[in-house]
Parts: structure tokens; sequence; C-alpha cells
């Protein structure tokens, strides 16, 4: 009876320190916007295949919805649904902030907005460690209470290469001594709006955005940080093709949009509020609109989405499908631009790539497709730090870590497995 109450006791220990890790590790994380997962099969990718040859791969990961830049972005860094981040569109209205401040943009600052989830540069900080940002959405703003160590306001004119070396060497040097690092790239997002996924120019800038890669892998070795830092290279989203002029969906033809409706977003998927009194006509009329898009009242939103529990979720949501695009109106026929996203994240049009490399991934290693969301909970393992309340798991992603401790693979039992071994324990005993 003493040995089994002993063995509860230990359990029960684990549990409460379960999040503990080994690994103390630097880590880099990397976005290279819009890069489609199959990018990779268009073009002559040495670097990506080294990269790969030398760590871990994951054909495709599965992103967030709606799939825009500011939402699947800051997903990524807090391991959140939007839903519970509250990053819902890159542009939004909160019907509780007063106006003028009740409608966000790309260019958004205010904390308020950003409070709802806790980004890993965050996390870090209030593990005790430095954190640093080159561009990334929310970076620029006080969340609970922290910024990065050091951080940018955005400026896309900034070139690669110096974005690569001065990471380097916050990683590197020991006036910074910065234990995690994010670094972002708007390629080839910008080529994939401009001339479509399909196109030369797609396939051109993903030799570029591997020649890239290249140079930061270089960089690596001449700092000698390959022994001591873990570099995840991932996007937020893919791209489809679209055509203005032959696939819009012109919410004009259907209702009176100055009169009905207050707020309003266009694209791949629209958030509508109505003027009070008018959610039903507006609702009835959108719903037999078009066979390309289906509306769907807040409470009826699809819940693999998670895409329903926010006030920013307005009461209505339209979404199109692959390809096709909701308008304001004829003005919005003549658009050129040639590749969307924010489509339904189920599309495989949508899923983004996700590559890892460092002292405790597992080389040569192809791992099954996971969640965006599991990135935050994998690189607070990396770093050895406690991560907050988020919807990942390491269920996911273990089977390519490694403790170099232990020389073996990391595998963090989560409380309720412990305890089940507690139940059994108990059963057996009686």
């Amino acid at each position: 009876m003493m040995a089994l109450k002993f063995i509860i006791i230990i359990i029960s220990i684990q549990c409460l320190v379960s999040y503990v890790s080994g690994i103390k590790s630097k880590v880099l994380l990397i976005s290279m916007d819009g890069f489609r997962w199959d990018y990779i099969q268009k073009a002559s990718t040495p670097n990506f295949d080294e990269f790969a040859a030398m760590g871990t791969k994951a054909d495709y990961i599965n992103n967030t919805f709606v799939t825009k830049t500011f939402p699947c972005h800051y997903s990524i860094a807090t391991g959140l649904y939007e839903e519970s981040h509250g990053i819902v569109a890159n542009q939004m209205f909160d019907p509780s902030y007063p106006i003028p401040n009740n409608t966000f943009n790309m260019k958004t600052k205010d904390t308020e907005w950003w409070d709802g989830g806790e980004p890993i540069w965050v996390t870090a900080r209030k593990n005790g460690l430095k954190s640093a940002v080159y561009f990334w959405p929310g970076s620029e703003t006080k969340i609970r209470g922290y910024r990065p160590n050091i951080w940018f306001p955005y400026d896309e004119s900034v070139s690669f290469e110096h974005r690569i070396n001065t990471v380097v060497s916050w990683l590197s040097d020991d006036q910074y001594d910065i234990d995690l690092a994010l670094l972002y790239f708007h390629e080839p997002d910008a080529t994939g709006h401009k001339f479509g996924p399909d196109s030369n120019e797609v396939k051109n800038k993903v030799v570029d955005m591997d020649n890239v890669l290249g140079y930061l892998m270089r960089k690596m070795t001449s700092a000698k940080l390959w022994q001591t830092t873990n570099v995840i290279v991932t996007s937020d989203h893919g791209m489809t093709e679209i055509d203005y002029a032959t696939r819009h969906i012109d919410l004009s033809n259907y209702i009176d949009i100055d009169q009905s409706m207050t707020y309003k977003t266009y694209g791949p998927f629209s958030n509508i509020l109505t003027v009070d009194g008018l959610e039903d006509e507006v609702f009835n009329n959108l719903s037999k609109a078009h066979e390309h898009m289906k509306i769907y009242r807040k409470a009826d939103i699809p819940d693999h989405w998670h895409y329903k529990n926010n006030r920013r979720i307005l009461p209505l949501l339209a979404v199109a499908d692959e390809g096709w695009t909701i308008v304001k109106g004829p003005e919005d026929y003549n658009l050129t631009v040639k590749g969307a996203h924010g489509y339904d994240n189920r599309l495989q049009s949508m899923k983004p790539i996700f590559y890892a490399r460092g002292p405790n991934i597992r080389s040569n290693t192809t791992a099954f497709p996971f969640n965006s969301v599991d990135i935050y909970p994998l690189i607070c393992e990396l770093l050895g730090i406690t991560p907050a309340p988020n919807n990942g798991t390491l269920d996911n992603t273990n089977t390519f870590i490694i403790d170099n401790s232990t020389g073996s693979a990391s595998y963090t039992w989560s409380c309720s497995t412990l305890l089940t071994i507690c139940f059994i324990i108990v059963f057996l005993h009686f």
C-alpha cells in the first residue's frame, strides 16, 4: 500500500511539472508568406532539399480559417485558433469599441486588439528569455505588458539579406544574447497575388526563396549556430488562381449594400454586420444569391473552422468557393490580381510548408501533417519554457523532437495520460 501511494505521489508530481523540457536551445522561426506546400514541386530547390535531409519536413500543415496573413501568423505565434486570439481578419470590426476605434486594419497597433493571445515572443520574456522579431504581425504592439527585446516597424524595402544578417547576429553575438528570433519575408506571397500561383513568375520566386534559405544556412554555418539553434521555416497560407472578370460574386446585385450594411469586407469571404432589423432580409437574399457562395449565421458557422466564438466575427459570414471572389460592385471587375487566399483551410491550395532543422530535430524525417497551432507548443518545448494556454499539442510534433540530454526523442506525457496510468495501477492493486 505504501508503495502504491509512493507511485501515485510521483505521478502527481510528474503531472505538475510535465511541461518542463530538458531542452534549452535557441529557436529561429521563419515565415515565407504565401509559400504554398506544393511550390517545392514546381522548381529546383536544392537548399530546401538539403535543409530537409538535415532535419524534418511535413508535406504540408493545416492552417487556421480564415486563411489570411494576420490571423494565420498570429495563430502560429500564439498557438490559438482565430476565434480564441481575436485577430479574425486583416480588416475587422469590434462592436464593443467606440467609434472611431472600432475598426482594425493591418496598420493597427492598439494593444486591445492584440491582447486576446500571448505570442511566443511574450511567453519567452515571461520565462526569463530574450526575444527579437524582424517583422511579424503583432510584434510592434505591447501585448500583456511586454514587447520583444528587439523589434522594428514593418518596412518591406529592407533586403532579405540584411534581415538574415541581423537575425544571425542576434543569435550569435553575446551583446544581444537572443534566445528566440522571428523573421518574416513577404515572398512568395506578393508574386503569387500579382501573377497567380501557377505562373512562371512564382516558379522563379520559389527559386529566389530557395536561394534566400541557402544564404541563411551558410550564415548559420559561419556563425556556428547549428549546434545551438533550432530553425523552423513555415508559412501562413497558400494561394489559388482567381479572375475578377469571370469569377466574381457581386453583392450589389442582390442587396442594397449602403442601405443594409454597416460593416462588410470583400474577397474570398465577407464578415457582415447589417443595419438593425435587416439581418433576416440580408441573410435570405444572400442565401440564394449565387451557387458559388455560402452564407452562414454566426451560430451555424461550421465547428471545424473554429471561427465562431468571438465578438469580432459578425452575425453573418459569406464564404466563396475556391477561386471565386466576393466584390462590392462592377468597379472591381477589372482588377488584375491573379492570386488570392482566405478560402476554406481544408483546401489543399491553402496549405503551407513546414521545415525544421537543428540540434533537437530528427534528420531526414518526414512528419505527418499537423496543425499550425502546434508550432507554438513545439517552440516552447525547444526553448524549455512554460507555454501559455493554447489550442496546440505536442502530440503531433514530439516524434521528431530529440532531447540531447538523453539522446532520445522527447515525449511529453499529458496529465490525462498520467492519471490514466494512476487509475490502472489502483485498479490492478485492488
